[in-house]
């Protein structure tokens, strides 16, 4: 699985101290090499190739040929922090669909969010259709109905309002194996990878929190959602062309901090 080129390493013993699973040993000054039954018990993650500075080590289960350049151009922290907290939800769309080009952009984004061992079992459902779009409304609205606790949802639906989707012109959806502990956390780093992107692209987003809901206790909507037999959504957001315009930024609650 490893190889290493011996006239180029310079036996820093980088990619040893990066392998997160110690499936890579040194002795002394000799060239790093792969413990016995590595190639069962790597996790793809690619650190071994990346830290090596002078490139003189190849995994097979991630070709060096396939990593990208770390961009020199990254933002620094004050630019960060401004886009932390200007982020904002959008609960009113525009009837403009978004361009494929875009949800592709934003799903190739979130495919980069950390996964749990790097277990990137997360599978993902962009649903623009308007006909499922309006199924996934119903069914959700059916669901909220026998919960007293969402009156004033039902009472806003009924007043006209889109309590579901906010008017969204796309769902993004995304699922992992019923049986995995981590779909809900992958799931939710994916969605928060996607959302900050949207927002840099001048699109609204808002978490779809009914609809993740509904989808547990409504069998009929998950196949609405894409979401295979075996399968349970990890989280659901929705996506739009924001119909207003957001000018302040609110306050929020202090942080509440144990030092110890």
């Amino acid at each position: 699985m490893i190889v290493i080129d011996a006239e180029k390493c310079v036996r820093d013993g980088f990619c040893v101290q990066a392998c997160p699973v110690n499936l890579i040993k040194m002795d002394g000054s000799s060239v790093p090499e792969e413990v016995e039954g590595a190639a069962d018990r790597c996790i793809r993650c690619g650190h071994c190739v990346d830290v090596c500075p002078i490139n003189a080590l190849d995994n097979a289960l991630t070709p060096a040929g396939d990593y990208l350049p770390v961009p020199e151009d990254l933002p620094d922290a004050d630019a960060m922090e401004n886009l932390l907290i200007s982020r904002r939800s959008a609960r009113a769309f525009r009837k403009k669909p978004i361009a494929r080009e875009q949800l592709e952009r934003l799903l190739e984004m979130a495919r980069r969010a950390p996964t749990a061992s790097n277990a990137q079992k997360l599978s993902w459902t962009m649903i623009q259709d308007p006909e499922r779009l309006n199924r996934v409304r119903e069914l959700s609205l059916e669901w909220m109905g026998t919960d007293p606790s969402r009156e004033r949802y039902m009472e806003a639906a009924r007043q006209g309002r889109d309590v579901i989707l906010r008017d969204a012109t796309a769902l993004a959806v995304v699922h992992g194996p019923a049986d995995y502990f981590w779909t809900a956390i992958d799931g939710t780093l994916a969605l928060t990878y996607m959302e900050l992107l949207a927002a840099t692209m001048g699109l609204g987003t808002c978490w779809a929190g009914l609809i993740t809901f509904a989808s547990t206790a409504v069998p009929d909507l998950l196949p609405v959602l894409g979401v295979p037999e075996g399968n349970k959504v990890g989280g659901a957001i929705m996506l739009g062309h924001p119909r207003l315009k957001h000018r302040l930024i609110p306050p929020r609650n202090a942080a509440r901090v144990t030092w110890l």
